[in-house]
């Protein structure tokens, strides 16, 4: 249980963020995603003191709120403010119910940011609220049993025809609308300026007054505009064509814009169904040109992202930012949830560096399966000699469905100085169909390593002929037979001539097969 300081501590947050609500409504337009980013942290705040079912009941006085008859935060003067401006707006108790969200205090926000005036000519900011069916908020209702009761029969009771809540706000937007369609033009105009402008002072000073307007317009009408500015920031920040000062300008001013609501706006356009797919690549190369500066970002959304056609968009960004995303894509690799490092693990894979084998290697021992097999497939993809030489070692554990992996990796990236440990492998006494399963696979990549070294082993293999373990051994003949047309040696022809006269077909089969990849080898 919280105690009584702890507790007005939570309260004088939970009210703080009111006043974050306040300042948004009336910095950014309608629409723009940072109030419900906004209202939803300040709902946070609230749920902290209204956790276990808990109501929160406060006077409001001029010089304050009072709970419990003591002041909150009395010397805090952004608390004094808000308690004025709930109190020109006759509110003189004010009641959070536990069941509080996001929604109900965003509207409240917006009722409580209308003109006295308005207020009264509606019946009060209580009369709003209710007629809106907003019953987690109540202003001068003292009685706790009271609220519950007169909450309950607003919930059954049918909807107001003759309220409409978006009417009552609009009476003080109209003038925020206008001002947001000024907004936007001021920003078109300016964004036309730049694109024309020759000197690079006046560029500059450009930059200076489109961050701020740009910030403004991150609603889903002004998407083409905030594109348009991204791509002339870009441009300017790598084009040949301009100077080294502008180029700094440039970069400057998407340092400045790279903050998480923005990375949220671009990436929810990048994500949107009707995002054509040239706008959509644009938006990726935009996002990966932003690099470091949103990597953070973009690994939050993607260790949080259950869809997988957005979270295949997010790797790719991560991908093309190249090596400024290794940094946090080695902070993820020892996240507590296994799909988020694979997913890390995979990113790392298609980034290819050398440098991220070091951090891989060691998640070989991971205890989820899919994380070991998906580290494997990065190896691969990292190659070079170091990388061969961590799936060498791997490939003689005692893990047996790694080895396996191990092995066909070392065959799709041919690595030739894998083969004296492939051969090595491959000539072990050992029948049970487990071995001979990871015997197939040997001689399956030392096929595609192609090396002339394996051929006699493998034509040893063609030709040896079983009575006891028939059925094993003619799967290992099939195999090898197989593995001698992938090498495509002309050595090998007089074995592959004789093969195809086997009394088992599938050896006999193979045999042919091999003999024709020789013969177009050979053409």
């Amino acid at each position: 249980m919280q105690n009584s300081s702890e507790l007005h501590n939570l309260i004088a947050t939970a009210l703080t963020g009111v006043v974050k609500q306040i300042k948004a409504i009336r910095y950014y337009p309608s629409k723009h995603p940072a109030l419900q980013a906004t209202a939803e942290e300040s709902l946070r705040n609230f749920e902290l003191v209204l956790s276990g079912g808990n109501h929160l009941s406060l006077t409001v006085r001029k010089e304050g709120f009072l709970f419990d008859d003591s002041p909150v935060a009395k010397s805090n003067q952004v608390l004094v403010q808000l308690a004025n401006f709930c109190f020109a707006r006759r509110i003189q108790h004010l009641t959070f119910l536990a069941d509080l969200n996001s929604s109900d205090l965003h509207l409240f926000v917006h009722y409580l940011l209308l003109d006295p005036q308005i207020i009264q000519r509606q019946g009060g900011i209580q009369t709003i609220l209710e007629k809106a069916r907003l019953t987690t908020i109540w202003t001068n209702v003292r009685d706790l049993d009271d609220i519950l009761q007169r909450k309950e029969e607003i919930e059954e009771l049918p909807e107001d025809p003759d309220f409409d809540p978006t009417a009552v706000l609009t009476e003080g937007d109209e003038g925020e609308e206008s001002q947001a369609q000024t907004d936007a033009m001021d920003l078109e105009t300016l964004i036309a300026k730049m694109e024309q402008e020759k000197n690079d002072a006046r560029f500059q000073n450009f930059i200076q007054e489109l961050v701020p307007l740009l910030r403004l317009q991150l609603i889903e009408e002004r998407r083409a505009l905030v594109l348009r500015a991204f791509l002339l920031l870009c441009r300017c920040a790598t084009g040949k064509q301009h100077s080294e000062e502008r180029k700094k300008n440039a970069l400057q001013g998407l340092d400045q814009l790279a903050t998480g609501e923005m990375t949220n706006y671009l990436v929810s356009y990048t994500f949107a169904a009707e995002t054509e797919q040239k706008t959509r690549d644009t938006l990726i190369q935009i996002l990966a040109f932003l690099g470091s500066r949103i990597t953070d970002r973009l690994m939050e959304m993607l260790a949080d992202e259950s869809a997988a056609s957005k979270r295949k968009i997010l790797s790719e960004v991560l991908v093309r930012c190249r090596t400024t995303a290794l940094p946090i894509l080695y902070e993820y690799l020892g996240d507590d949830r296994w799909y988020v490092v694979r997913n890390s693990i995979a990113i790392l894979g298609d980034i290819r560096s050398q440098e991220s084998l070091a951090q891989l290697t060691p998640l070989l021992q991971h205890d989820e399966i899919r994380v070991r097999r998906e580290t494997i497939r990065a190896l691969t993809k990292i190659g070079g000699q170091r990388a061969i030489k961590i799936l060498l070692q791997v490939a003689v554990t005692d893990d047996h469905e790694m080895r396996r992996q191990a092995i066909l990796s070392l065959g799709a990236i041919r690595a030739a100085n894998a083969v004296p440990t492939l051969l090595t492998l491959l000539k072990k006494a050992d029948w049970s169909q487990r071995a001979v399963d990871l015997k197939k696979d040997t001689i399956r990549a030392l096929g595609e390593i192609r090396d002339s070294e394996a051929i006699p082993e493998l034509a040893r293999i063609v030709k040896k002929k079983r009575w006891m373990r028939r059925q094993l051994n003619d799967e290992l003949r099939i195999t090898a037979a197989a593995a001698l047309g992938d090498i495509a040696d002309e050595s090998t022809r007089s074995v592959l001539e004789k093969a195809t006269h086997d009394r088992t077909a599938a050896v006999a089969r193979a045999a042919a097969q091999a003999l024709k990849q020789l013969d177009k080898a050979k053409t």
